[in-house]
């Protein structure tokens, strides 16, 4: 009975975060591209970088060198992007990308575009191959909301980065799916990853190592201040302009997570619709991954005890890394993880003012998260008896991340995917 008490008093407490999500969802619109008039209008917003198209070259199957050799050039704190890709994993430092902003690969004759927008901190890996048609891309030169514009040379598309999306061209209105990929830096990624590849120097007098837009690492560069160079359409004062995001689309609707804010707290409890979904710092790789935290149909809380990371009702063992339970009751379950983008928040609001955002109302109270005398499994479970973080079956259905319609519009345009959705045939 008293734990019976003690959930019906957790749910009081979720039930007004429900509440305040369902309010601001009214006061969101939508603003990706609806129909591909919308989309192709696109081209009368873009903005001219002064850069003309050829002046950025993007690489094709490039070098690589093994982890020992490539070390030698290579600081601890340089950023590099992890991408996982059929063949391993492969490391890529910023400080090659940042002049040729794609890289083309491809792995058993499939094609895959690494692309880096510097302008707006975007980063993401795409499946270029398209019916069978393997995509080649370039940086065209122009920018959308300060995002690189790429352009493929088989058709000629022009292809908005964030999005892996086509706005102009005879591939209008198609996208390309995420390939899981990770923002990082050398050290953690020569720990996680000691037999990938390394992308190596790029032939060339380019002055690698020395960046034209600034350093991560240091305050007060571009990347850094709260400066912007080129115009966007909108400006969200949520968070700093420059806040690192990690972004994805879940079931119709698109996250932004606050990087930094979640390396901090180690691990944020949130929902998105129905989804009970946890973001958790990997602090082997030093990345924050998303996984569902239902196991067995049930949602459970997570936290960071020391170094250890545990459901809060059965003390569990969790490798964030893989979201495979390691140690007790609910070892070898197992959370799907997902995937997403990189960008920083000023390009990834402008683009996507619907967008949801941690932390944010949906986010789990703190004071949710305490580590509860070890309760009943699922098995034996009392009949009705709720989860900590589970609403009950009487409360509304779903606690929102953020502001955002509890669907995207139904007249979305079909063919043009968010990040991750491939297009049908």
């Amino acid at each position: 009975m008293l734990k019976l008490l003690r959930m019906g008093r957790l749910t009081g407490r979720i039930l007004p975060l429900l509440l305040l999500s369902l309010v601001l969802m009214s006061e969101t619109a939508a603003a990706r591209p609806q129909n591909l008039q919308e989309l192709a209008d696109i081209n009368k917003k873009l903005t001219e970088s002064g850069i003309q198209y050829g002046q950025i070259p993007s690489l094709y199957r490039p070098r690589f060198d093994r982890m020992q050799d490539a070390g030698l050039s290579m600081n601890g704190d340089d950023v590099v992007f992890v991408v996982m890709l059929p063949d391993g994993p492969r490391i890529y430092p910023q400080k090659y990308l940042v002049w040729h902003q794609v890289i083309n690969e491809v792995v058993d004759d499939h094609a895959y575009a690494i692309t880096y927008s510097p302008i707006t901190g975007g980063f993401a890996a795409y499946d270029s191959s398209m019916g069978g048609l393997n995509l080649i891309f370039d940086a065209e030169g122009r920018l959308y909301d300060g995002n690189s514009v790429l352009i493929d040379r088989n058709s000629g598309s022009l292809w908005l980065q964030e999005l892996g999306m086509a706005f102009d061209g005879s591939l209008l209105g198609r996208g390309m799916p995420l390939v899981p990929s990770y923002w990082t830096t050398w050290e953690p990624a020569k720990r996680t990853f000691p037999g990938a590849k390394v992308l190596s120097r790029p032939p060339g007098r380019r002055p690698y190592g020395r960046d034209p837009y600034g350093d991560y690492r240091k305050p007060d560069t571009y990347y850094t201040n709260d400066e912007l160079v080129y115009p966007v359409e909108r400006i969200d004062k949520r968070f700093p302009r420059k806040t690192p995001m990690l972004c994805l689309e879940h079931q119709g609707s698109l996250i932004a997570v606050d990087i930094a804010y979640v390396k901090k707290k180690g691990a944020v409890n949130f929902f998105v619709g129905p989804s009970a979904l946890i973001a958790v710092h990997d602090k082997k790789l030093d990345v924050v991954r998303v996984f569902n935290r239902q196991v067995w149909a049930e949602p459970f809380l997570f936290v960071y005890s020391g170094n250890q990371f545990m459901d809060i009702t059965t003390r569990s063992i969790w490798d964030p890394a893989t979201g495979i339970c390691l140690e007790g009751n609910l070892k070898g379950a197992s959370l799907p993880q997902y995937y997403g983008s990189y960008s920083m928040w000023f390009a990834w609001a402008s683009m996507n003012p619907e967008t949801l955002f941690i932390p944010g109302p949906g986010e789990v109270p703190e004071n949710l998260l305490q580590i509860s005398p070890l309760g009943p499994t699922p098995e034996n479970r009392p009949a009705g008896a709720s989860l900590p973080g589970q609403p009950d079956a009487a409360a509304p259905a779903a606690i929102p991340a953020g502001a955002l319609p509890g669907s995207l519009p139904q007249g979305r345009l079909q063919t043009a995917p968010y990040p991750g959705q491939i297009v049908p045939g």
